[in-house]
């Protein structure tokens, strides 16, 4: 078998263990290296990073635990870690697992166990090669990766999982995050969008008949579910009732992610699962600096935009700014910014223009690439975006907009009505 020659390190301090082990990976063609502490391992790292790292938990002086938190302090973790133990606890375990560490296989190493590891080590390896930029970010921050890892570390042996958050908090982006970590690929993640269901759904048995055809076509791998909130208690109570009926069936490794946007303590009524809670983006403020060169870093090297640095007097107004779309606004926003291709510093009056083509939610009102639009259709979108931002400063008041904008309230109905734009009457 043909396998790309990757340098995989066994830190061990058991001369058995790592010799096994290191055989075993010689013998399919890897290179490896052996470290017995943490000392040897930390010189071996320095002297040729590992594309995999096995890392016993239990050695003398320093333990993996303690040098996994030493690396992830440092923000040193370029590689999968597995973690290895004989007598671990399951809170060791989501410990190692909220540090950083990929897996966990317990001794006796079995070659089946050793080779499952890999695959899926490596696997997750390929896939975030081709990351999106919400998985760059949580595989980055530190504060984001924190909040995943607790989260994948408590919810390990459950068969579903309510993402709760706001507009703009990624959600999607999360659960496809959350299945690369425990899967081996991207093709049994599916999606299920409840929220665009046709007219032949209508009728609670068809309604039924959908949601079971939907979750029965993935036996492994992750459904994420779209559009949950959006439906009545009958209809989530339907849906709930399908999920729990098909996990009796302990021959289907499937994971169900339900995107939500009912508040936390309104989901206790519906299920007793577990809730991942994405916080709004206006909840850590002070890691606005480093998202935005996590955003730069992402885009330059992934879409070949220019570097540009954001001034520490922006860096302080978007610190202080309330991110109404959260984090799609502020990948959306820094985006933009970086496609104008302008000097290399992004000044306050940059930010401001750029924040208001942005709608109530965070989204671009006008296009990046307005410069290429006919005069009428720029026109129209400026008119579009002007009128939806005065609109929200007066909180939906037409008489308060009308004067705003000086318009007589018969032309501005038809105005915003032309524009497609919801107001209330």
């Amino acid at each position: 078998m043909s396998i790309e020659k990757k340098h995989i390190l066994i830190i061990d301090d058991e001369l058995e263990i790592r010799t096994v082990i290191q055989e075993i990976l010689i013998e399919e063609g890897y290179s490896t290296e052996i470290a017995e502490s943490a000392i040897e391992a930390e010189i071996k790292i320095k002297n040729k990073i590992p594309n995999l790292v096995f890392l016993d938990i239990w050695m003398p002086d320093v333990d993996g635990i303690s040098l996994l938190k030493k690396w992830s302090k440092e923000n040193a973790i370029n590689f999968p870690v597995i973690m290895i133990s004989g007598h671990a606890t399951i809170e060791t375990a989501i410990e190692a697992t909220k540090l950083g560490a990929i897996d966990f296989i317990e001794k006796p190493i079995s070659m089946e166990k050793l080779f499952d590891a890999l695959n899926r080590a490596f696997n997750f390896t390929d896939a975030m090669s081709n990351e999106d930029i919400l998985s760059y970010i949580l595989r980055k921050s530190k504060t984001m990766s924190n909040i995943f890892n607790s989260t994948l570390g408590d919810s390990r042996a459950r068969k579903k999982l309510f993402i709760v958050g706001e507009t703009g908090t990624e959600k999607h982006g999360w659960a496809r995050y959350l299945h690369l970590r425990t899967n081996k690929d991207e093709s049994n993640f599916k999606n299920m969008h409840l929220n665009m269901l046709s007219s032949d759904h209508k009728e609670v048995d068809a309604f039924k008949g959908y949601v079971v055809e939907e979750i029965n076509e993935i036996k492994t791998g992750t459904l994420y579910i779209n559009g949950f909130s959006s439906l009545n208690n009958e209809r989530q109570s339907i849906v709930l009732s399908v999920i729990n009926g098909m996990h009796s069936n302990n021959n289907i490794n499937r994971f169900i992610a339900i995107d939500s946007n009912i508040d936390r303590e309104d989901l206790e009524f519906l299920t007793n699962e577990y809730c991942l809670e994405i916080p709004p983006l206006r909840k850590f403020l002070d890691e606005i600096p480093e998202l935005l060169k996590l955003c730069v870093e992402y885009f330059s090297e992934n879409e070949g935009l220019n570097i540009r640095r954001f001034s520490l007097a922006s860096q302080n107004m978007l610190s202080k700014y309330s991110w109404p779309g959260n984090i799609k606004q502020l990948i959306d926003m820094v985006h933009a910014t970086l496609a104008r291709q302008d000097k290399e510093i992004i000044n306050i009056e940059e930010i401001e223009e750029t924040l208001t083509l942005q709608g109530p939610q965070g989204n671009l009102l006008v296009q990046s690439d307005v410069m290429t639009l006919s005069m009428k259709e720029a026109k129209k979108q400026f008119e579009r975006a002007f009128l939806i931002r005065q609109l929200e400063i007066v909180e939906g008041k037409i008489s308060e907009l009308s004067r705003r904008v000086g318009m007589e309230r018969t032309n501005l109905y038809r105005k915003l009505q032309s524009l497609d734009i919801k107001y209330k009457k």
